[in-house]
């Protein structure tokens, strides 16, 4: 967290796990926000508490911590008083969202679509200062074919001003949605590359929340290269460093057109990297129908 000392920062992580706001609740501290994984899945962002502490004597921050946290809690999960009244009120505060199985309340979701292995599609309404994901009892009331298509279109306005790219891979980074932008890739891949077509596809990688990797699939030579390259951003990425997006996956996956499954087709597992390269830092899992893709791009020049 800024402005605080290795010390304060530790502190103020202590208050916020051991504060009686979390009663019979389980949750995870990160540096900018709060997973509370049970009763309910929620993610608080900390910004208000680290406002409310920032200039007080550091002996008034647990009471401070615990009546920011207070309100932070009982907005949540006193409920959302949009989810009870007209859908048309939340249809713009929608988002479909990427979601790690692991460590979710999965029981809550029925209505959530797997997308990767462990990797689920949830819905979230969005908040000032919290992402609540919704349950099966508010998708049902609101209807999860219109919440699905609104949360799809919501994702479009999501993409970050500019972007890095280097020999066909592009790194985007940006608000917490920008990884789940994988779910509409196409209308990603030409609003920043101007290309209609993905005939066979695109490597794309969501390492984290706020972060979209991919390559468009054109050539062999190409395809190789982005594999190493993709697969060592990800793993980069993929790491749960002081202000980083939570996390999705550290894989490599293959989006097919048509196709409502990524196939996750490598991951990084070493530091011995040559830039350009594929070597033993590659472990590569490719499917049948993966292997004879490349072995068609390699007949095409890049």
């Amino acid at each position: 967290m800024h402005n605080l000392t290795t010390s304060q920062h530790d502190r103020l992580r202590n208050l916020i796990r051991r504060s009686p706001a979390f009663t019979g609740m389980r949750v995870v501290v990160h540096d900018d926000r709060v997973e509370v994984i049970e009763p309910e899945d929620l993610v608080l962002g900390l910004g208000p508490v680290l406002d409310a502490v920032l200039d007080a004597p550091m002996d008034q921050w647990a009471d401070l911590v615990d009546d920011c946290l207070a309100r932070l809690v009982g907005a949540v999960t006193g409920g959302s008083p949009e989810l009870d009244g007209p859908t048309e009120q939340l249809l713009d505060r929608v988002y479909a969202r990427l979601r790690p199985v692991e460590g979710s309340p999965t029981g809550w979701w029925n209505y959530a679509n797997e997308v990767a292995p462990g990797l689920l599609v949830v819905l979230a309404l969005d908040h000032p200062e919290h992402i609540a994901i919704l349950n099966d009892r508010q998708v049902q009331r609101h209807g999860f074919d219109r919440l699905v298509d609104a949360g799809l279109n919501n994702l479009c306005g999501q993409l970050p001003e500019g972007y890095a790219v280097c020999d066909d891979v592009y790194i985007l980074c940006g608000s917490d949605y920008v990884g789940s932008t994988v779910l509409v890739l196409p209308w990603v891949v030409e609003a920043v590359t101007g290309a209609p077509d993905l005939p066979h596809g695109a490597l794309v990688a969501m390492p984290n929340h706020g972060t979209l990797i991919f390559h468009v699939l054109r050539d062999g030579q190409g395809a190789r290269y982005a594999l190493g390259e993709i697969a060592r951003l990800a793993a980069e990425y993929h790491q749960d460093a002081p202000g980083a997006p939570g996390l999705l996956s550290p894989n490599v996956y293959w989006w097919q057109p048509g196709s409502q499954f990524l196939e996750p087709v490598a991951h990084h597992i070493g530091d011995g990297y040559h830039h350009g390269v594929i070597g033993e830092d590659l472990a590569t899992h490719y499917s049948a129908d993966f292997a004879d893709l490349l072995d068609e791009l390699d007949r095409v020049r890049g």
